[in-house]
């Protein structure tokens, strides 16, 4: 059995189907983690749904981090962004004869070092930021201190990037959080943060 011809033939059907349900995208693959849209690597047709078969019958749900990616997964790496329709998502993984597997991206961080270690590690990153919970509290006795807010931050898989815990992180809409610890895979790199407080 032609098993890589097969999910080349797949691939190339789900491309098919993207030319009927999908609209033109916009495809990067990032090589660091400064400025990682800065170079557009392909333009295919793509369509995303929270449903593996693409109905196309509800929308994504508050919450849910991930949808598939329909389109021609013979040129799709984990790690790429794509963009349609003013929604931007990173590919958390891709697999044989399976859609691409996509964390729509919500927000565009920076990521500064911990103390001692200065300097840049990620600008203009897209990045999915879910809260998690209102956290604990943070051991001030300063009169009207609050519990810190807890958030994930998902990122993408990518090239030359070092997150670490105690970093900060920076979003377009002026907020700011403490990485508290941070998860490395093969999806990307989960960090789980809390608001900083002023």
């Amino acid at each position: 059995m032609d098993q890589a011809g097969i999910q080349q033939r797949v691939a190339s059907g789900l491309g098919r189907a993207a030319q009927i349900l999908g609209v033109q995208g916009v495809q990067y693959r990032p090589s660091g983690p400064m400025s990682p849209l800065s170079v557009i690597h392909a333009t295919p047709m793509v369509a995303f749904d929270v449903d593996a078969s693409f109905g196309m019958v509800k929308p994504l749900g508050w919450g849910v981090p991930t949808e598939y990616a329909l389109t021609n997964t013979n040129d799709v790496q984990v790690g790429d962004v794509l963009s349609a329709s003013g929604s931007v998502y990173f590919v958390a993984r891709v697999e044989a004869m399976r859609p691409a597997l996509c964390v729509p991206c919500m927000r565009v961080v920076s990521i500064t070092g911990v103390t001692g270690s200065p300097g840049q590690v990620a600008e203009g990153c897209p990045a999915a930021i879910w809260m998690k919970s209102h956290g604990d509290r943070d051991g001030s006795i300063m009169p009207g201190s609050e519990r810190p807010g807890q958030f994930m931050m998902f990122l993408p898989l990518l090239p030359s990037m070092n997150i670490l815990s105690y970093m900060s992180v920076f979003d377009d809409l002026g907020g700011s959080y403490t990485i508290v610890s941070v998860e490395n895979s093969a999806f990307g790199v989960r960090c789980l943060m809390t608001t900083q407080q002023v």
